[in-house]
Parts: C-alpha cells; structure tokens; sequence
C-alpha cells in the first residue's frame, strides 16, 4: 500500500508544471452578424405610369420635357424613342389679336420713323397644343392660350432664341407642362390605350423593347 501511494506522488512530481495548474479549454461562441437588410428600388405599380411616347415639341423642347419627366407617370417619355407607336406633339402659334394688329402696324412705324428708338409694341394670342398620337390618330388632345402684349425693338427682334415667344412667353408655355399631366394621366382615351397596351405588352417587356429600340 504504501508502495503504491509512493509510486502516485512520484508519477505527480514528475508531471510538468502546467499539465497539472492548466484549466480546461474554453471556446469562444461564434459571433453571429445580423444580415443586413436590403431595400429593394421603388417601383411604380402597373397603371401608374404610362406607355413610352415619343416626345416632339416646336418651342423649348427641352425644357418642357423636362417638366413634364417631373411627373412619375411620364417617365417613359422620350425624345430619343425611335418606333413607338404613341407620340405626344406639342406645338405652337402665335398671332396677333384684331387689337392688337393695328397697335402693331402703328407701333411699327413710330419705331422705323424714331430709327428704332421707340419700341414696337404688339398685341398677342399665343396658343399651345398638346396632342398624344397613337399611329398618326389623336387620341387625346389639350390647348392652353393666352393674350399678351409685348414691347421689343425692331433691332433685336428674332433674335432673342424664343421663337417670337419672349423670354415672359416661354415661361408661361414652360408652365403649361405641370397643368396638362394632370390631364393626360386622368385622361379617359389614354387609360384606355394605357390598359389596352398593358394587357396585350407587359410593362417588363415594353421596357426591354424600349431600351433596345434606342439608339
């Protein structure tokens, strides 16, 4: 017995120092990072936006497109839009009013007779159209007026870049844009076409023909 106690404690002091003062391992839990969450694209839902168009204007073309693409409901309008059926056309007159065309003669030859020191002053009606065109047929149209008068010398006439419109002129026709998308997306016609070309072309695929349509 005391043989076996003495074979015990040598066994333990011929054991290195840590085998014996050493804990048990620990392992360290895994850290575990939350995934992050991804925030899909806003995406309108179908009918809210209206089938690519092709854009034409007369006057400002690009800057009423522009305030027209502020409205989500037209941001397939382009004006790069090569084989689409539907086009929206804008287009514009000017002419003088009864009034208007006589102050204008007079008012021309005051100034011719001062050598252009007087103004020539001039009376009016600028009218401007919005029509959507589906194969060359209208399908929807709308027309903003108004009368203005408008004093200029006879030596920068024209040459002001804004079609005879004035600077006052294009402003005013800019701000037609905001009033008739109002009109177009509530339009009866148009939702029409717009469900018609839904049904028959999905939103997906008319935007993949659109973008290949570019050049």
């Amino acid at each position: 017995m005391n043989r076996m106690i003495r074979d015990s404690m040598l066994a333990l002091l011929l054991l290195p120092p840590h085998a014996i003062a050493a804990e048990p391992a620990t392992t360290a839990a895994p850290v575990i990072t939350p995934p992050i969450p991804v925030t899909a694209p806003a995406v309108q839902p179908p009918g809210t936006v209206l089938p690519p168009m092709k854009f034409l204007a007369s006057v400002a073309q690009d800057d009423i497109l522009k305030a027209l693409k502020a409205d989500p409901a037209f941001a397939n309008l382009d004006k790069e839009l090569a084989g689409s059926p539907l086009t929206l056309v804008v287009t514009h007159t000017v002419r003088p009013t009864a009034a208007g065309t006589a102050a204008g003669l007079l008012s021309a030859v005051l100034s011719g007779g001062s050598l252009g020191i007087l103004p020539m002053v001039t009376n009016d009606r600028l009218v401007v159209r919005y029509e959507v065109l589906l194969n060359g047929k209208t399908v929807t149209s709308y027309t903003f007026e108004r009368t203005a008068t408008r004093a200029q010398s006879i030596w920068t006439a024209g040459s002001d870049n804004t079609d005879g419109l004035g600077k006052g002129g294009v402003e005013w026709v800019k701000s037609t844009a905001a009033e008739v998308t109002a009109k177009i997306r509530q339009d009866p016609a148009m939702l029409a076409v717009r469900d018609e070309i839904e049904f028959y072309f999905p939103a997906q695929a008319v935007a993949s023909a659109t973008a290949d349509a570019k050049p």
